[in-house]
């Protein structure tokens, strides 16, 4: 075989060897980044999901304001048949008694519901706490991993001197 001919076989061989290579990188590439992809996209609904939760506890928030003010007006009002009572300007007992236990219930269903509404808001924050914490570490452990060619050119120290270039083809496996 000539030297031209073992040359264009030894470029064929070295151009199916490059392609080979560029494959499998790519696939490399394809199979560590559709799992990085997967938590990104993950990242990105949660970051979508806030918006909605944040209007769930506003309007549990509204509820909560509400009720406040109905125990607050319950109560009062149950305090004044209290003091009206006692300074003997209401003598009809048997009814102020009653209007006081309406009012007391009334203000003690308001304060349930309150309490109710408030715990699902922490519930709900400490809930979304947790899954945007374990969402950020898991978004931690992504990292660049690219796959590709890469050249570089440098001068060699030493006996003499030289100068070289180097065309290579890899995939950043570890951060």
């Amino acid at each position: 075989m000539t030297f031209p001919a073992r040359l264009s076989s030894y470029v064929v061989a070295g151009a199916i060897a490059a392609a080979l290579l560029i494959y499998g990188f790519g696939q490399v590439s394809a199979l560590l980044g559709a799992h990085d992809a997967e938590i990104t996209a993950a990242s990105v609904a949660r970051l979508h999901d806030h918006a909605g939760l944040a209007r769930y506890r506003a309007k549990l928030a509204a509820a909560e304001q509400r009720y406040a003010m109905t125990f607050a007006g319950e109560l009062a009002t149950a305090d004044s048949l209290r003091q009206a009572l006692r300074t003997g300007t209401r003598v009809d007992t048997v009814r102020v008694l009653l209007a006081i236990a309406t009012h007391d219930s009334t203000a003690l269903r308001a304060c349930s519901v309150i309490v109710q509404t408030c715990a699902q808001r922490a519930a709900s924050a400490e809930a979304e706490a947790d899954s945007l914490a374990a969402q950020l570490k898991a978004q931690l452990a992504v990292h660049d991993r690219r796959c590709g060619l890469f050249g570089g050119a440098g001068v060699a120290a030493g006996k003499g001197t030289g100068a070289g270039l180097v065309l290579a083809v890899g995939c950043r496996l570890w951060p």
